[in-house]
């Protein structure tokens, strides 16, 4: 616990210490100068005034035997008189006589009687070599012109400055200790207020609950008593919502059969539910840690950091990114929800469910269709070939050759879809791999061109390609023929009598955008993202003849080379256009 001790105490003390010899140190500097100097102008005015009386004395015409008797009385006094002419000659002196008196210095030149000579009066304090202390001189002139000097010994108004310095040093010295004494009463008090608030504060801030400030140390703190008990309701009821809300989100988060995983910024595990547990046992050992050392799937991991690196704008608006793995023989799929803003404490939130029940519906359902096709093939051909006998025979009715006409036809769209479907199967055989080599697009372009020389020149369109036939692709000329058939196949079926298809390739990065655009009525928009899915149909456009899955073989082969396929409508002009990506190879 942090507390005042030593900090706030010690400053304040040494605060009111400072305040204290200040308030005492001037009043007593300023007291000494005052009584020095009254005692001094005192000692002046007497010095004067018994210089005055004995010149008044002397001016009276005194004889000799009054002479001697002021000297004797003033040496017996401790005090000294001395008598001089005018021009500062020592006629009389009362500690000298006889022939050392005519040895004197000419005292004509000491401040004193120089100063009666010029104003009739003078004083100055100074040291007596003659006496041997410091006496205060008092000189007057005479009415014959002479000059009175008398010198004052100062010891007794030196000693009584000293012991009333004494009583005033002692004075000061007992108000400056009440004062200390005081100061240390007051900070201690002060000081323990302050730590039985921090005390509560501390208990406050470990969120104990129920503690609050009732006693303060002074009216001043108040207000902050009322802040520090505001602050602790405060406190009690943020942690009383945040508890109930982290309470709430793990039985969320537990009672969803989907694992759910937290990533940090920097891709660390920081959160994740019972199901993530029931999937990988071991997960709680990589708390904290990155995903891999978790889930060991590097493909998963490369995806995140793929996501978390990304220079993403503020407004992007985060999809839903899928990784299919395998894992211990089940078959996972993960959703990693890409950040939803930059700078912000969670990186990434991912998804996983298991999906191998659907995956081996998936592949039953592939391998029933599969499976069924095949064997729809065989006597699919025997009515074909039949149909085409009867519609030969030159003696059928003409009521029976179109019956014939009619089997042969819907034979053959069964044949159609029959070959289609055996063609998606083999394409989402995942197992099978795609033999991918540098090509120039332009290829399988023209070569899907021709395949539909008919369909194009039947209804009189007119095709424009606008790709430079120079750059390469990754990918494979067979299948990519098949997915620019499908798509010329489609732009034919729905493009107006003597309307214009225009087939266009660009590059961009490290990638290769085609669009292939038609006139044709267009594509609602809430059905642009379900046109590739298999055996769908634009609902005015059912009857158009088609099989409705060539898009989703189209779609499965441009994915199968790494690339993404998508339609939009309307689009630059056009009714609809069709475009998908491929990987760059270079220039030939």
């Amino acid at each position: 616990m942090i507390t005042t001790r030593g900090t706030l105490q010690a400053r304040l003390f040494w605060a009111f210490t400072l305040v204290t010899v200040i308030a005492a140190a001037f009043p007593a500097i300023f007291s000494r100068n005052t009584l020095y100097k009254d005692r001094f102008e005192l000692a002046q005015q007497q010095a004067l005034t018994q210089a005055s009386v004995i010149k008044s004395l002397l001016d009276a015409g005194s004889d000799e035997t009054v002479i001697q008797a002021l000297l004797t009385s003033i040496r017996d006094a401790g005090a000294r008189m001395t008598l001089t002419d005018k021009d500062g000659k020592v006629l009389r002196d009362s500690h000298v006589g006889g022939e050392a008196l005519l040895r004197m210095d000419n005292h004509g030149d000491r401040p004193e009687i120089e100063a009666a000579h010029r104003e009739g009066r003078g004083i100055s304090l100074r040291h007596s070599n003659t006496l041997g202390i410091d006496a205060m001189y008092a000189a007057v002139t005479l009415a014959n012109g002479d000059v009175l000097r008398l010198a004052v010994p100062q010891a007794s108004v030196r000693s009584g400055l000293e012991r009333e310095f004494s009583m005033l040093g002692l004075a000061v010295a007992c108000v400056a200790a009440i004062c200390l004494l005081l100061s240390i009463f007051i900070t201690r008090r002060f000081r323990n207020g302050i730590d039985s608030m921090a005390e509560v504060v501390a208990v406050i801030a470990k969120n104990k609950g129920g503690k609050r400030l009732l006693a303060v140390p002074g009216r001043e703190f108040l207000p902050l008593a009322y802040a520090v008990n505001r602050m602790a309701e405060n406190i009690e009821e943020y942690v009383r919502t945040t508890t109930d809300q982290h309470t709430q989100l793990e039985v969320i988060l537990d009672s969803v059969h989907e694992g759910i995983l937290v990533l940090g910024p920097t891709g660390n595990i920081r959160r994740y539910n019972r199901a993530v547990q029931t999937l990988f046992p071991d997960i709680g050992e990589a708390l904290g840690k990155q995903l891999i050392e978790g889930i060991p799937v590097p493909a998963l991991q490369r995806r995140v950091e793929d996501i978390l690196n990304a220079d993403l704008p503020d407004d992007y608006e985060h999809e839903d990114d899928a990784v299919h793995f395998e894992l211990g023989g089940r078959f996972l799929v993960a959703h990693i929800s890409q950040p939803v803003a930059k700078n912000q404490s969670l990186g990434a939130v991912i998804v996983i469910y298991d999906a191998t029940h659907i995956m081996r519906l998936e592949r039953v359902r592939r391998d029933f269709v599969a499976n069924v096709s095949h064997e729809l093939r065989t006597p699919l051909t025997a009515i074909t070939g039949y149909a085409e006998a009867l519609v030969g025979l030159e003696e059928l009715d003409p009521a029976h050759r179109n019956f014939a006409n009619i089997i042969h036809k819907h034979a053959q769209a069964l044949g159609r879809v029959i070959s289609d479907l055996l063609a998606l199967a083999r394409i989402e055989d995942t197992k099978e791999k795609i033999q991918l080599a540098p090509i120039s697009p332009a290829q399988p372009l023209h070569e899907a061109l021709r395949l539909c020389a008919e369909q194009v020149e039947t209804k009189g369109l007119r095709t424009v390609i606008e790709m430079d036939e120079d750059v390469l692709v990754m990918g494979n000329a067979s299948l990519l023929t098949q997915v620019f058939r499908n798509l010329f196949e489609n732009a034919c079926r729905y493009s107006p009598e003597g309307g214009e298809i225009v087939v266009s390739g660009t590059s961009s990065g490290k990638e290769m955008l085609f669009s292939m655009k038609d006139q044709g009525p267009g594509i609602p928009k809430e059905e642009l993202t379900r046109i590739f899915e298999r055996l769908y149909q634009v609902k005015k456009q059912r009857n158009s003849g088609a099989s409705g899955i060539g898009l989703a073989i189209s779609k499965h082969i441009i994915e199968r080379h790494g690339g993404k396929i998508w339609a939009e409508s309307p689009y630059r002009g056009f009714a609809t256009a069709m475009l998908f990506t491929l990987p760059l190879a270079g220039k030939r």
